[in-house]
């Protein structure tokens, strides 16, 4: 008789079956050489199917890889007596119709052939638990960084405006934030400003309603700006109030000028030039360093005849000269050496092919950190017509010709004729590129060698 006598009765191997079957979710009897001899399942276990085929094959084919070691490890220590033995987890491999299934076992002992009844429980609830715990704080510290994000965000457009401005809580009256411009409005450092009433920074005989007047001016949309006495040196400010909900109450964005003080968009001169550009009777173009246009106003598109002002938006500018990328080039490298070339007389072809007298003034400007030039263009033909005719040989040169005749035969008049002309012909190209002998040869369309030879000849290489 032992103690267990009294407690346990006598039972047949069916209702032992059983028990163990319902304690565990599944019961598996293991050989000493790890083959399984038997699986028994709860009947409310819903992965018994999973587990039919596992008899008569070594535990290890059903186990992960990282599981083959544990279960080794555990069973030698359960084998040898070392005392009592822990449950141990092991994860089975995932087939085609389940995926991987996490178990926790408790080894037992069968007679004495070594057999071993190792009782296994289902943790895919617990496992499911642990990946909605892990996804949770994956979604927390993703939403920690979308909001650090936002707040970085937010701390860099406050500070990047030159327009004092602060961030109040209608709820508590208090500044929440503000930017460096509103502490040099106010006088006083950030630590001063943030969770302090917002009105007590202005005169005391208008801040006990200031909130009132700023929520309403911010309700209506065609409210002026609301007006105010600052407390730091009596300044007179215009408040333009924001109103908007926050996470736990309203807040009011107000933006503080100085009153009087006009905005950038409302300078007179900005306007007037504005104005000019669009409305003035000289065509303004202005291009890129490769000579695109970049945009160009009304004058432009009268002045080349073209139907409308889209068809000149990427094109070069080279194309409406009469000489091209010559005269794109002289106009540009000297605006770029010396930062402005003026009245460079040249023509301009319309979409039609007429040719129109033109000059152009070309300025060197930056914008966005990049070079881009502006062309005047001015229509010359009403002053060519008032001019008259041009002499096209000097009188000092004409009388030089003159002298020949008598003197020598017609065919050398006619050689110094010509190398009268040549010499005038390449005067006007040195002086029409401001002394650029690289434009002015590509002007005339001799090589730079060429060039310097004539120059030479003519004495003309030291004039500048």
């Amino acid at each position: 008789m032992t103690w267990a006598d009294d407690l346990i009765p006598m039972m047949g191997p069916e209702a032992v079956t059983d028990i163990i079957a319902r304690v565990s979710d599944v019961a598996l009897v293991v050989s000493a050489s790890g083959e399984v001899l038997r699986v028994l399942s709860n009947p409310e276990f819903s992965a018994f199917r999973y587990m039919t085929g596992w008899a008569g094959k070594p535990l290890h084919d059903t186990l992960t890889i990282e599981s083959i070691g544990k279960f080794d490890a555990q069973l030698s220590h359960f084998r040898a007596g070392k005392g009592s033995t822990l449950s141990v987890e092991l994860n089975h491999s995932a087939t085609e119709e389940h995926a991987e299934m996490p178990m926790r076992y408790s080894f037992h002992r069968l007679g004495t052939q070594g057999d071993v009844l190792m009782l296994g429980h289902d943790l895919r609830s617990v496992s499911d638990m642990q990946q909605q715990l892990v996804a949770a704080q994956i979604a927390l510290e993703n939403d920690y960084e979308i909001q650090r994000e936002h707040d970085i965000r937010f701390r860099v457009l406050l500070e990047s405006s030159d327009t004092p401005t602060v961030l109040a809580s209608m709820k508590t009256g208090a500044v929440v934030a503000c930017n460096t411009a509103a502490e040099k409005l106010f006088g006083k450092p950030r630590e001063a400003l943030v969770d302090n009433s917002f009105a007590r920074e202005f005169d005391e005989a208008g801040h006990s309603d200031l909130l009132e007047r700023l929520v309403s001016a911010a309700s209506d949309q065609g409210a002026m700006p609301v007006s105010a006495k600052a407390l730091n040196g009596g300044r007179r400010l215009s408040l333009t109030p924001v109103l908007f909900r926050g996470a736990n109450a309203q807040m009011l964005l107000c933006k503080i000028r100085t009153a009087g003080r006009s905005d950038g968009n409302s300078d007179p001169l900005h306007a007037r030039v504005s104005e000019l550009y669009r409305n003035g009777v000289d065509a303004i173009v202005f291009v890129d360093g490769a000579g695109t246009i970049l945009s160009s106003n009304d004058a432009f598109p009268r002045l080349a005849d073209l139907n409308h002002d889209t068809m000149v938006q990427g094109r070069s500018i080279a194309d409406y000269f009469l000489r091209g990328s010559v005269d794109l080039n002289v106009m540009l490298e000297n605006a770029r050496r010396t930062g402005s070339m003026r009245l460079y007389a040249t023509k301009l072809i319309s979409q039609h092919g007429t040719e129109r007298a033109v000059e152009i003034s070309t300025t060197q400007l930056t914008a966005g950190g990049h070079a881009i030039f502006g062309l005047v263009i001015r229509d010359t033909r009403r002053l060519e017509a008032g001019r008259g005719p041009t002499k096209a040989i000097t009188d000092v040169d004409m009388q030089s010709v003159i002298e020949l005749i008598g003197g020598q035969s017609l065919k050398d008049i006619v050689a110094k004729t010509t190398d009268v002309v040549e010499k005038m012909c390449i005067e006007t190209a040195v002086e029409m590129t401001s002394n650029n002998r690289v434009a002015a040869a590509e002007m005339l369309g001799l090589s730079r060698q060429s060039l310097y030879v004539k120059l030479r000849k003519y004495g003309l290489v030291s004039k500048n």
